[in-house]
């Protein structure tokens, strides 16, 4: 008897808490218009936010010859690795739209190419989803690695769409803004990319790999999931006075019916 009354309140024990836990979670995750739940609204807001300060301080984009190399997509990866694709390609639409903008009022002798959505937008959002495709990729990868590995290639397919894009649409307008022949067109292309995609690569790396730690691990991102015998486990750790009620109650019920015997 005193089993089954203590199995029987050990179950609705773990029902109320996994009610509770239903009910945080789903208030966590209230989704808003945007399809983003009100926690990844506030991390694309911070980001799009560092984004911006990037841009207008001069740090998030600095000329190098005839392209300008850009820090502005650190802060969409962080969001795609930490937050998800979603979070990643909101980010990543901002950086597009400062670039964009960038092109009209600081022009250089390449940013015709450049007002061109295709060219300075879509690459922006699409380059962070591919980061996360690496990073589910490598799931058995260790975390620091891992995130190394994701930031540095999606910087390179950031690049590569970017840089392919200007060579698929503006291959002639790109060789007469450098003063190359048609032939000279997809080397110089390939040689830019390398020389400004690397680092770039290299810098997202270092810096995007330590916050996101961060980040994941104040998130809880990496939490291991509980089993049903753990939640049973901590359940009957939490409720010892409960139990304790239980086992009292089962004697006193003993005792009654012995009397009643005798």
């Amino acid at each position: 008897m005193n089993e089954n009354v203590k199995d029987g309140n050990q179950q609705v024990s773990i029902q109320e808490q996994q009610a509770t836990q239903l009910e945080r979670k789903q208030s966590k995750e209230t989704v808003t218009k945007s399809g983003l739940t009100l926690r990844e609204l506030t991390i694309v807001g911070l980001l799009a936010a560092i984004t911006i300060i990037l841009g207008l301080s001069g740090y998030g984009i600095m000329a190098l010859g005839p392209l300008n190399v850009t820090t502005l997509h650190v802060p969409a990866l962080i969001g795609a690795l930490v937050e998800g694709p979603k979070v990643g390609a909101f980010v990543g639409l901002i950086f597009g739209v400062y670039s964009f903008w960038q092109n009209f009022t600081a022009p250089n002798i390449l940013s015709p190419l450049f007002i061109n959505p295709l060219v300075s937008v879509l690459p922006r959002i699409i380059f962070p989803v591919l980061a996360v495709l690496v990073y589910k990729a490598l799931w058995k990868v260790p975390q620091g690695p891992r995130l190394i590995v994701s930031a540095f290639m999606g910087t390179i397919f950031h690049t590569c769409m970017v840089m392919g894009l200007i060579y698929v649409i503006y291959a002639d307008m790109f060789a007469q803004a450098m003063h190359l022949s048609s032939d000279q067109v997809m080397g110089t292309i390939l040689v830019l990319s390398v020389t400004h995609g690397i680092p770039e690569a290299v810098f997202a790396a270092v810096i995007v790999t330590p916050v996101a730690m961060a980040l994941r691990k104040v998130l809880r991102k990496d939490k291991p999931k509980k089993t049903k015998g753990e939640d049973v486990t901590v359940t009957e750790a939490k409720e010892p006075e409960l139990a304790g009620t239980t086992a009292v109650e089962a004697k006193e019920a003993n005792a009654g019916e012995e009397n009643l015997t005798k």
